[in-house]
């Protein structure tokens, strides 16, 4: 009787004989086909292919009767709008499921096998740690196999109480028939590890992006957490130089070196401007200086009786750490330093930086927000995007 009490919501004027005549037609005509309906399955009585198949029988049959222009016309036009409707709702469905079964082929893609291999190492420590952690950061991101070649390992436990487990044998990469190498300093590439439509990534370069591994960042600390042997040094040389119950201590790392040559280093004025801001916030302020040439350091900054130069002693790793035991940083250009402050054990400590150097070959293509992460500030008018 479902027929019926459509037919009759439809055609209220009809006589009833004609509405028996009608529901009798409809079901002398099932079970029916509906192209693109159910994908050509046989529908049932209670499904949206079903009341689309009484509109076009309706359509049939009233064009046998013999009722009035105006009203046939009527009823002819609402099953008209009914049927768009109904076509409608079809393309949305389909669009929908092909939208669907898009994002499950991604999905099963991004659950694929993958590896991510780091053979070679540029530059020195701080160039070291990025490469380093960006391939761990997205074999974590995309469950994939990681190889690290051994020598870069070796390098990292000499300084921090590095143990990955489950690596990947140099011997096990020869089975891979298919490896991209993409070579990349400082450019975020959104899924590097299928984007060459190879499942084995391999790392060139610096690839100085903190997006490759900021989601992991508790892992990587872990990682690169200082041997004891460190921490017990610079801890000796802090508490002996710094009374921690008045004074704050404010690390500042000092590029120089190479950068004199081939790049750019952060003016004096830049540093001496930061030591002002923090003396102004904080008011007893202990500096604490690490530089590739300490010398120039204490001709330039060390006549100040609260500022300290680590000693001759130290080494990148020893300064390194210095940074991370102090309670706020200030950064100039490169690397280094920025892993001083990545480290820091205070997670609310200030960290002011200088901009990245000038635009030097490997620079092209760097994006601020792609190099500093969000608790990194600038002093005064220092434009990210320098």
């Amino acid at each position: 009787m479902k027929n019926v009490a459509l037919i009759i919501g439809l055609s209220k004027e009809q006589p009833l004989e004609n509405h028996i005549t009608l529901a009798h037609y409809i079901s002398m005509s099932q079970p029916r086909i509906m192209p693109r309906c159910g994908f050509n399955e046989t529908v049932e009585d209670t499904s949206i292919c079903d009341r689309f198949a009484d509109r076009i029988i309706l359509l049939k049959y009233l064009s046998r009767q013999k009722m009035g222009g105006k009203q046939t016309l009527k009823v002819i036009g609402l099953i008209v709008i009914m049927i768009m409707i109904f076509l409608m709702l079809n393309i949305y469905s389909r669009t929908v499921y092909d939208v669907q079964v898009s994002e499950n082929n991604n999905l099963f893609n991004d659950t694929k096998q993958c590896r991510i291999i780091l053979r070679q190492r540029g530059g020195r420590l701080g160039n070291l740690l990025f490469m380093f952690a960006s391939a761990y950061g997205l074999s974590l991101r995309h469950s994939c196999q990681l190889y690290i070649n051994p020598d870069i390992i070796d390098e990292l436990q000499t300084t921090f109480e590095t143990n990955l487990t489950n690596l990947l044998l140099e011997s096990q990469l020869n089975d891979f028939t298919s490896i991209k190498k993409i070579y990349n300093h400082c450019s975020y590439i959104r899924n590097p590890v299928y984007s060459n439509n190879s499942n084995s990534l391999e790392l060139d370069g610096y690839w100085q992006v903190h997006k490759y591994f900021i989601d992991h960042m508790e892992q990587i600390r872990e990682q690169l957490r200082f041997k004891q042997s460190i921490l017990d040094r610079v801890n000796n040389f802090l508490d002996t130089n710094i009374n921690k119950n008045i004074s704050t201590s404010v690390g500042i790392h000092i590029r120089r070196g190479d950068f004199l040559l081939i790049r750019r280093v952060s003016s004096d004025k830049y540093i001496f401007d930061a030591m002002s801001h923090f003396i102004a916030k904080y008011h007893s302020v202990i500096f604490v200086i690490v530089s590739d040439d300490k010398e120039y350091c204490r001709k330039t900054f060390g006549q100040k009786k609260n500022v300290l130069v680590t000693p001759d002693s130290f080494s990148a790793a020893d300064d390194l750490a210095t940074l991370t035991l102090c309670e706020h940083i200030i950064l100039t250009a490169g690397s280094y330093g920025w892993w001083g402050a990545f480290l820091s054990h205070n997670r609310l400590g200030d960290v002011l930086t200088d901009s990245k150097s000038d635009h030097s070959p490997i620079d092209v293509n760097c994006r601020a927000d792609d190099f500093f992460p969000s608790w990194f500030s600038f002093l005064n008018n220092t434009n990210k995007n320098d």
